[in-house]
């Protein structure tokens, strides 16, 4: 099934996002219908803080994943390594070339700022030009909430921008009340909403979120996060202790190359 295809409202795709290839092709054997990149995640298995991948590394991560898996793979491509509408087409047109299934853009800068809001819906516009009649699904990402420098209506009015703009996904990461999601999915209208469901985010289950029409899920670098935290506990038990107590979720070899085959 098209990529696009598996977003329907009330019906959430789930998404998990893989940090390397071992890691998308055990989500795949689980089940995973789609896959997408974590930019963080990525950052992180190439020794580097999140925000630090150039722009042939983040397609490189995703382009890796989808080489060795069967289902559609999005990248992240955080704000396309581009801060320009032209330079955001560039980018794009480099994802369609590479044949990922979807990508998406955020309306952050590296230097952690927003993007000016008629900016901002010039570098969608500029990311749906260069991706229109490709196949190639893209999500636009309003990130003010998740850093906290925009209000949720801010937030809501960038989504229904970018949601005319023809942006085929859109996403507010961030969210962490089923009124804020009921908020973003109003505000994209007819464009099928993506959600991130965090740690501190208890209410944003699986069928509350369809309940709300959000047509997908994701975790962001949650899962790279947890694996990390593991190894981290390890060692800091090691080094206070002199011990090794291993996490109730390890799992045995037998389960990982199950898995892997």
């Amino acid at each position: 099934m098209p990529f696009r295809a598996l977003h329907v409202p009330g019906d959430p795709l789930i998404m998990p996002n893989p940090w390397d290839v071992g890691s998308a092709v055990l989500l795949q054997n689980m089940g995973a219908k789609a896959l997408a990149s974590t930019s963080a995640g990525a950052a992180f298995a190439r020794g580097k803080p999140d925000g630090a991948l150039s722009l042939d590394e983040m397609l490189g991560a995703a382009t890796e994943i989808d080489a060795a898996t069967r289902v559609p793979v999005s990248a992240d491509l955080e704000n396309g390594d581009a801060d320009t509408p032209d330079g955001v087409a560039a980018a794009m047109c480099r994802a369609v070339e590479a044949g990922l299934a979807g990508a998406s853009l955020e309306d952050l800068g590296k230097d952690g700022v927003i993007y000016p809001t008629a900016l901002a819906i010039e570098r969608v516009e500029a990311a749906v030009a260069a991706t229109r009649d490709s196949g190639l699904v893209l999500t636009a990402r309003s990130e003010g909430l998740l850093t906290g420098t925009l209000t949720r209506d801010a937030v809501c009015a960038r989504i229904s921008a970018f949601a005319k703009a023809g942006a085929d996904v859109v996403f507010a990461p961030g969210l962490t009340s089923l009124e804020d999601v009921t908020a973003v999915v109003q505000a994209a209208g007819d464009t099928p909403v993506s959600v991130l469901i965090g740690a501190r985010s208890p209410d944003l289950t699986i069928a509350n979120l369809a309940n709300a029409g959000v047509a997908r899920v994701s975790v962001g670098s949650g899962m790279a996060r947890a694996a990390y935290g593991a190894a981290m506990a390890m060692m800091r038990g090691v080094q206070a202790a002199g011990q090794i107590t291993y996490p109730d979720s390890t799992a045995s070899f037998a389960d990982i190359e199950a898995l892997l085959k």
